[in-house]
C-alpha cells in the first residue's frame, strides 16, 4: 500500500468513526425519556467509535480505553505507551489524560448538556459518564460518582 492509498484508509477510518459517533450522539437526543440502559447502549457504542476500538471492547475505565485507542492508533504496546508517554511541556499530562478529557468534552458537546466541569471531571469510567448523563436526561440522581 502506498502512502496515498494510506492516507485514504485512514480518512475512511476515521470518517466512519465519525459518522458513527454522531448516530450514537443523535440517538440519544432524539430519545426524550431514556432508560439508563438506553444511554448506557449508545453511551458505551460512542466512546468505543470515537476511540476507534472494536465494539466488543469491555473495559469501563476511561483511561485504560484512552490507552487502548493510543497503542492501537500507534501500533504499540500498551505497557509502551505508560512509560513513554510524559508530556512535560503539559504540567505532566499524558496522552491517556489529554484524550480522556477530549472525550468528556465532545459528550458535553454532541449531546448539549449543560456545562458541569467539576461533576464531569470526577467521572473515570464509561458506567459513571453513564451515570451522569442518565442523571441529567433522566432527571433522577443515581450517582456512582460523588461530587
Amino acid at each position: 500500500m502506498d502512502a496515498k492509498q494510506r492516507r485514504q484508509l485512514v480518512i475512511n477510518i476515521l470518517n466512519k468513526a465519525k459518522e458513527a459517533t454522531s448516530k450514537e450522539a443523535e440517538q440519544i437526543k432524539a430519545n426524550k425519556n431514556p432508560t439508563r440502559e438506553f444511554i448506557e447502549e449508545h453511551v458505551r457504542r460512542y466512546v468505543l467509535s470515537k476511540y476507534l476500538l472494536a465494539p466488543d471492547v469491555k473495559e469501563d475505565d476511561i483511561k485504560a480505553l484512552a490507552s487502548l485507542s493510543l497503542a492501537r492508533t500507534m501500533k504499540l504496546d500498551v505497557k509502551l505507551i505508560h512509560e513513554l508517554d510524559t508530556a512535560t511541556p503539559c504540567d505532566h499530562a499524558t496522552s491517556e489524560s489529554t484524550k480522556k478529557v477530549l472525550l468528556l468534552y465532545a459528550v458535553q458537546k454532541d449531546l448539549e448538556l449543560p456545562p458541569n466541569p467539576e461533576k464531569l471531571s470526577n467521572v473515570t469510567t464509561v458506567t459513571e459518564l453513564v451515570d451522569y448523563i442518565y442523571e441529567i436526561l433522566g432527571g433522577e440522581d443515581v450517582s456512582s460518582m460523588e461530587s
